[in-house]
């Protein structure tokens, strides 16, 4: 596994990846090293980290391979659907998967999401527009959504 570092405007991310796969991206508190690895793929991801915090379209040159369940890989993969300036409920990823029961499972698989950003679990919100849980805090992920043009003060309770 290979692990580097980005700063982004919000906070550092560690990318991790293997055999050339993007495994995970999380928000961490600041890097163990920030000398990152010169992996081809690293880099790439680190470049279409920028056009994504520079509102450039984000080009997937890289593969993502989440590791996780296939319960949870098929709920991120309905997240990797929500496109940018929109959201759903916990509730509509529900129905999405068929089964409008299976909310709190559901929430739990989003909250494990390992590769953020490019899985977004950001634009997902509680049926009644709340900011609900974000692993990478409810600060960023107002920001994320705001930065992706969701218009935060008429749409969601605070």
């Amino acid at each position: 596994m290979d692990t580097s570092y980005f700063n982004s405007p919000i906070g550092w991310m560690e990318i991790k990846t293997t055999n050339d796969v993007l495994t995970g991206l999380h928000f961490i508190d600041s890097p163990k090293n920030k000398q990152s690895p010169l992996k081809k793929i690293n880099l790439e991801i680190e470049v279409q980290l920028e056009n994504y915090f520079k509102h450039k379209p984000i080009k997937f040159n890289f593969s993502i391979a989440p590791q996780g369940t296939p319960f949870q890989n098929k709920i991120w993969g309905l997240v990797s659907q929500i496109k940018p300036g929109k959201t759903l409920s916990y509730a509509e990823i529900a129905e999405k998967y068929g089964n409008k029961k299976a909310i709190r499972a559901i929430g739990s698989a989003i909250g494990k999401n390992p590769v953020m950003i490019f899985i977004p679990c950001h634009r997902v919100i509680g049926s009644n527009g709340s900011m609900v849980g974000y692993a990478g805090g409810i600060t960023n992920k107002k920001w994320l959504l705001e930065h992706e043009g969701f218009p935060i003060q008429k749409s969601l309770n605070l």
